[in-house]
């Protein structure tokens, strides 16, 4: 009896087995099938990613220069440009960092002419930004003095430095004169030593 059931049976199973493997190779091999994978392994950009990599104003950009008057206009141009819609304070800041040597008090002193949180916040309420023009570098007589000083480190020049800021508060426009006191170092590539507000050494 199993020999007559057997043959009955093979036909029906063949066309199941048939019928499936049709059905998987249209579904696996379909153009949608592996769209979702693919979707997942293209990266994400978030907002604040794309924020992150336009935080950096052209104008804070380190000369690679052995220029030292070069550099001490570069700082300058660093200083006193900003736009609060555009990047924040520690953007700023690590901005400034660069012009010194990573190593020691340099960066701190890089900082130590920017504004205080507290005003920077102020100007953040205010939409504020600043650009800089006609900046210039000169080197007075009360920096030569200190250039032929035995306490000045080797390589170092100091400027007076001038420019006319442009600072935008709202709808109100405001342009002023500023200046400091700019010390450099050039043994190769030169770099920011120190800076002060006040013009007389």
């Amino acid at each position: 009896m199993n020999h007559s059931i057997r043959p009955q049976l093979v036909l029906p199973v063949a066309i199941v087995l048939t019928v499936v493997t049709v059905v998987l190779v249209l579904v696996f091999s379909s153009p949608g099938w592996d769209e979702p994978e693919k979707a997942t392994a293209e990266p994400t950009i978030l907002p604040s990613e794309q924020h992150e990599r336009s935080a950096r104003l052209e104008a804070w950009t380190r000369p690679a220069t052995t220029d030292p008057k070069a550099m001490a206009i570069g700082y300058a141009r660093a200083i006193w440009t900003y736009d609060t819609a555009k990047h924040n304070f520690d953007d700023w800041q690590d901005a400034v960092s660069v012009f010194a040597d990573p190593v020691g008090e340099g960066p701190r002193i890089a900082r130590s002419l920017l504004p205080l949180l507290p005003e920077w916040q102020q100007l953040e309420l205010h939409h504020a930004r600043a650009s800089v023009d006609y900046i210039t570098a000169e080197i007075t007589p009360e920096m030569k003095q200190l250039q032929q000083s035995a306490a000045a480190p080797e390589g170092w020049t100091g400027f007076v430095v001038h420019g006319k800021q442009t600072v935008v508060l709202d709808t109100e426009t405001i342009v002023a004169d500023r200046q400091a006191a700019v010390g450099v170092v050039c043994t190769s590539i030169c770099k920011f030593w120190s800076a002060t507000a006040q013009i007389k050494p």
